[in-house]
C-alpha cells in the first residue's frame, strides 16, 4: 500500500494540522503581541491565539493612547521603580481557557461587566495600582485559584477602605500557594482582628511572607489569623525586614493556643534576629506542630549571640523531635 502524498499546500502548512494543544504550547512561548498577529495568517488563524492558557502582560504589550503618552511626558516617573504604568481594563481579562495570569506595573480598572475567569489557577500582582474593590472582585471571580503572588504597596491600593482579613481569605477558596510581602498586610489588618476567623483556607499548603514584621502591629496578627485559617499548611517560609525604629507592637500568641498545625513540616525564616517576637514566634510553632520535621533560620549574629538563641531554641518545648538548622552569614562568610 502506497502511503498517501501530500499536496504542496498542505506540505507549506503542516503546523495548522497539528493538535491545538500543541498550538497553544507554541503560541505561549511567544510574546503575546506576537501571538496576537499570528490571527492574520489565515481565517483558521484568526482566534488560536485566544485560547492560550497563559498571559504575561508588559509594558510593550498594551499600545499607549495620545492621551496617556501626553500624561507620560508631563510626569515621567510613574511607579516607585521609575517604570510607567500602563492601564489595564479588567473587561480585556475573561479569556475562558486562560490558566496562569501575570500582570506587572499596571493600573488595574474594575468594571462591572468583568465576570471572572473560571480557569484560572496562577495569578501574579506585582506593583498593580487598584482599587480593594477591584482587587477583591478580581480574586473572589477566580473560583479555580491555586497559587496568588500579591506583591502591592499598601499605597497602590486607591481607595481608603480596610477590608478585614476575612474578607481576604473568603475570595481565595482554593488557594494552595500563597506569596506576599509585608507592605500590603496594614491594608486588610483594621484596629482589631477577629476572635474565632472560621477556617476558610483548607487547601492552603504553602505561605510565603517577603518583608514580614513581628513588632509593627500588623504582621504578626495578620500570620496569627493566617495560620488559624489554614490547618492543613505544609510550609511556612518568612523574611524578616528591618525594624529599627519601629515602635513595638506585642500580640500575646497565647490568644491562639488552640491552633495545631497537623501538616507543618518545614519552617524557613531569613533575616532571624533572636529578637522575642521572633523567638516566640518560633516556639509557638514547635509547640503546636507534631509533624514539623525542620526549623531553618538564616541569621547574621556573632558566635555568642547564635549560642545563647541556640540555648533557648533547645530548652523550648516541641511537640516533635524537630531538626534545627541555622545558618550564620557572619560566621560562614
Amino acid at each position: 500500500m502506497k502511503a498517501k502524498r501530500l499536496s504542496k499546500a498542505q506540505r507549506s502548512d503542516l503546523i495548522t494540522t497539528l493538535p491545538q494543544a500543541i498550538i497553544e504550547t507554541i503560541l505561549c512561548l511567544l510574546p503575546i503581541e506576537e501571538a496576537a498577529r499570528t490571527s492574520i495568517l489565515s481565517r483558521e488563524w484568526r482566534y488560536k491565539w485566544t485560547t492560550i492558557p497563559k498571559l504575561v502582560f508588559s509594558r510593550s504589550s498594551v499600545k499607549k493612547s495620545t492621551e496617556e503618552k501626553q500624561r507620560e511626558r508631563r510626569k515621567k516617573d510613574l511607579s516607585p521603580y521609575g517604570v510607567p504604568f500602563y492601564g489595564l481594563p479588567l473587561y480585556i481579562l475573561p479569556w475562558r481557557h486562560l490558566t496562569d495570569l501575570h500582570l506587572a506595573s499596571c493600573v488595574l480598572d474594575h468594571q462591572p461587566i468583568f465576570n471572572g475567569i473560571s480557569s484560572l489557577t496562577t495569578l501574579s500582582l506585582k506593583g498593580v495600582t487598584m482599587s480593594i474593590e477591584t482587587l477583591l472582585h478580581l480574586l473572589s471571580n477566580c473560583p479555580s485559584l491555586k497559587s496568588l503572588c500579591l506583591i502591592i504597596n499598601n499605597e497602590d491600593l486607591l481607595d481608603n477602605e480596610n477590608p478585614s482579613i476575612v474578607e481576604l481569605f473568603k475570595c481565595l477558596p482554593m488557594i494552595e500557594n500563597l506569596t506576599t510581602w509585608g507592605y500590603i498586610i496594614p491594608s486588610f489588618v483594621q484596629a482589631s482582628v477577629p476572635e474565632e476567623p472560621p477556617t476558610l483556607l483548607i487547601h492552603l499548603k504553602y505561605i510565603y511572607i517577603d518583608y514580614m514584621c513581628f513588632v509593627d502591629g500588623y504582621g504578626m496578627p495578620f500570620l496569627a489569623v493566617l495560620l488559624k485559617c489554614s490547618p492543613n499548611l505544609e510550609k511556612i517560609k518568612l523574611e524578616i525586614r528591618e525594624y529599627y525604629e519601629l515602635e513595638e507592637h506585642s500580640l500575646i500568641l497565647e490568644e491562639y493556643s488552640d491552633v495545631w498545625l497537623e501538616h507543618l513540616n518545614e519552617l524557613k525564616i531569613q533575616n532571624f534576629r533572636n529578637r522575642k517576637p521572633e523567638m516566640e514566634f518560633v516556639k509557638f510553632i514547635m509547640g503546636r506542630s507534631p509533624n514539623l520535621k525542620k526549623v531553618v533560620l538564616r541569621i547574621c549574629m556573632f558566635k555568642n549571640e547564635e549560642l545563647e538563641m541556640s540555648r533557648i531554641l533547645l530548652r523550648a518545648p516541641r511537640v516533635s523531635p524537630v531538626e534545627i538548622i541555622v545558618h550564620n552569614s557572619l560566621i560562614e562568610n
